[in-house]
């Protein structure tokens, strides 16, 4: 009996403490200079996160968070690169590509400038299409080069929430999860 107790405890406590598993990946575009953002802002949207009475702010406080925390400066002036974010309340289908990791790719092809035309040249430069079919309450976070107004970096979580479980450590795990997966520090941030 007590043996019973004792492994019903600790699947208990086991279910209590799993993080939730989130189907997340990225794109990117080849066309960016990653080398030279070094500060970010948000673009100005209206109603971002009409979903399950979640606050806004959850997701950008995590997103400012985690940006500093990568050497980019918040500056509403002059950033270098803008913000989006949504999440969505339906399910939606997404243009993806396979592509090479982005730090993968900033190393071995990061010094093209974005109008060279020797990237045409390069088979990993090349989009590989997919598509990708996102459940409701995904998250999508978009890098917007403010300059060109180009999506640069596009980072995505489906199916974070649902009707009945919204928790904030559940906002700030997705942001941090999707993030993740943009592992380029900003310019001159360890010089």
């Amino acid at each position: 009996m007590k043996n019973l107790v004792f492994l019903l405890s600790i699947i208990l406590l086991a279910g209590c403490t799993a993080e939730r598993e989130f189907i997340v990946d990225y794109d990117y575009s080849y066309r960016a200079t990653f080398r030279r953002y070094k500060t970010f802002s948000f673009l100005d949207q209206k109603d971002t996160v009409s979903f399950n009475g979640m606050s806004d702010h959850l997701i950008k406080d995590e997103i400012v968070r985690r940006m500093g925390s990568q050497g980019y400066v918040f500056d509403e002036n002059r950033p270098s690169i803008l913000i989006a974010y949504k999440v969505f309340n339906e399910d939606l289908k997404l243009q993806g590509y396979d592509q090479l990791d982005l730090v993968n790719w900033e190393n071995n092809f990061g010094q093209y400038e974005p109008d060279d035309n020797d990237l045409a040249e390069i088979e990993e430069a090349k989009y590989h299409e997919r598509k990708v079919e996102m459940k409701r309450g995904t998250l999508l976070i978009d890098f917007i080069d403010r300059r060109t107004h180009s999506v640069i970096w596009q980072g995505y979580a489906s199916g974070l929430f649902d009707d009945s479980n919204l928790f904030s450590k559940d906002a700030k795990y997705a942001v941090r999860t999707i993030l993740n997966q943009y592992k380029l520090l900003a310019y001159n941030a360890t010089q």
